[in-house]
């Protein structure tokens, strides 16, 4: 049998030796203050301009000025007067002086991105910069993982009662000596593991990309650090068995056997999300399990975006992520309670499974062949253009990764009218459409069935992160009296991700007369309860 070795450089310090200040992070300020222009521009969001109309303004004389197709009222604040128009992306300068221009307007601005200003508060999260890098912390707004999702992490063992992992580790094995848990006797794979999924934002340590998902710890390699394939395929089996869907290998080897492989393609047959790393020797040829097909293979980059000169390259490169190098490693939690600094493809691997984790806890329908796809789509392109040996597609970026969602509220809509056009409680109502990632998603609504008392507009839009569509319902009185009934279906759709749907249930009920129903409130004592 083949022997197995870690993924890790060879040093691993405590934080509390470590600690750099740099010329070059001087330097940093100071760039990032010549281009404030830039954020400014990042502010704005594109294809969207708000108008004000002055009061009294007629529908009809908005229409008339919005001749073009393109344009359009995609929805309102009432309260303000305030219209939301989409326009063509890269033309709000020309349509804010255009509408400027007439009388009847008040305004023409942009609309701008806000976002929550969230940080973690862990104690160490300052010197988290491989978090920045791939933007896991924007993705937090959006979600920080589901504890449905389990991520295996087939390593040294895990540090058991580790306060980073408090209430996330499910039962693992250990196939070193199986009699004993799988606790961590060298270090290596608690670092790993919280790099994946460490709790976040509870005052301590460090945050995982994923702190919501669960860990399963699978100790296949010894207190060496070394360990054999039958193990790691038996590990993957016991993975696949107890309903892990992300499988961490920071480990590898040179050379395959046909127990691996046929375990790492039973594992992707069975829909699982499979990561390992790519090597540290700085040599053209990717270890297994990370040069197998159905594996994504992680090279590292360090904090400058560049290519490690230790991570391994070649054909099977996916994508990249933060291992650390020189002067910046990874810090990340370790075995006896505490943190340490190590770099290598090892610390890169486990930021692309939590990734992995953090797209199935919003979209648990995906396939893993979709999981995988939304990874290389949205990773950031690295020199040299297009893929490349070294990085594959690039360094992940977790906020673009995402898969669209699509919620609507409300669910369901019930309207009285009477004989006299009296309509309870309205004749008008609103439908919000929302999809709380960054990833656009195109809707559009149909009814089940001709229902000329029904009507709405808009009728398709685009939604993403902070910036929802308004859908206008106004119900009409109908020739007869009765119950009307209508199922509207609203479609998202999205590249790379099955289409989506949400019903809504439209009531309305026509009768001759509506009686009020008075129902005092009686209190035990018979006092006023107001």
């Amino acid at each position: 049998m083949r022997r197995l070795m870690f993924m890790r450089s060879k040093h691993s310090i405590k934080p509390s030796i470590l600690l750099f200040v740099t010329a070059f992070s001087l330097m940093v300020g100071l760039i990032c203050l010549v281009n404030s222009g830039y954020a400014e521009r990042e502010s704005i969001v594109p294809g969207r301009v708000l108008i004000k109309l002055k009061p009294g303004t007629p529908e009809t004389l908005l229409s008339s000025v919005l001749s073009s197709p393109e344009v359009k009222v995609i929805g309102e604040i009432e309260k303000l007067n305030v219209k939301i128009l989409a326009v063509p992306p890269g033309e709000e300068e020309a349509w804010i002086k255009r509408l400027e221009a007439e009388p009847f307007i008040e305004y023409a601005e942009y609309d701008r991105r806000v976002k929550a200003l969230f940080t973690p508060n862990d104690y160490y999260w300052d010197f988290q910069w491989n978090m920045v890098k791939i933007k896991a912390h924007k993705a937090w707004d959006v979600t920080t993982g589901s504890p449905d999702v389990i991520i295996a992490i087939i390593d040294t063992g895990v540090d058991l009662d580790h306060p980073e992992f408090l209430g996330k580790i499910v039962p693992g094995k250990n196939f070193i000596t199986p009699a004993l848990p799988p606790d961590d006797d060298h270090g290596h794979g608690t670092h790993v593991a919280g790099i994946a999924a460490a709790l976040g934002n509870n005052g301590q340590g460090v945050a995982g990309v994923a702190w919501g998902a669960k860990i399963m710890p699978l100790k296949v390699l010894d207190a060496e650090g070394n360990g054999k394939d039958s193990d790691v395929a038996a590990a993957i089996i016991y993975a696949v068995e107890h309903n892990a869907k992300v499988l961490n290998m920071s480990l590898g080897g040179y050379g395959s056997t046909q127990t691996l492989a046929d375990a790492v393609a039973y594992a992707y047959n069975k829909g699982c999300l499979l990561v390992a790393a790519t090597g540290n020797d700085g040599k053209n040829e990717v270890m297994y399990p990370a040069a197998y097909p159905e594996v994504i293979a992680v090279a590292a980059t360090n904090r400058y975006n560049g290519v490690t000169w230790y991570s391994n390259y070649g054909p099977e490169v996916e994508v990249a992520a933060p291992g650390g190098g020189g002067s910046n490693w990874i810090i990340s939690t370790y075995r006896g309670g505490g943190y340490a600094y190590s770099s290598g493809t090892s610390m890169a691997t486990p930021h692309v499974a939590g990734l992995g984790a953090l797209i199935w806890s919003m979209r648990p329908d995906l396939s893993n062949v979709q999981v995988r796809n939304l990874i290389t789509s949205s990773a950031m392109d690295l020199s040299p253009a297009g893929w490349d040996e070294y990085s594959g597609y690039g360094l992940i970026d977790v906020t673009s990764s995402l898969p669209p969602t699509l919620e609507v509220r409300p669910l369901g809509i019930t309207v009285l009218v009477d004989e006299n056009g009296h309509f309870y409680p309205d004749n008008r109502e609103k439908l919000r459409i929302s999809n709380s990632a960054y990833r656009p998603l195109q809707w559009k609504a149909g009814i089940s069935s001709p229902s000329p008392w029904l009507e709405f507009s808009p009728d398709s839009g685009i939604t993403y992160h902070g910036v929802d569509s308004l859908m206008s319902i106004t119900f009409t009185l109908p020739s007869t009296y009765g119950l009307y009934t209508v199922d509207m279906i609203i479609t998202g759709t999205a590249p790379e991700v099955p289409d989506i749907t949400e019903t809504i249930e439209f009531k309305l009920v026509y009768v001759d007369k509506v009686y009020p129903v008075f129902l005092p409130i009686v209190t035990s004592q018979g006092s006023n309860p107001f």
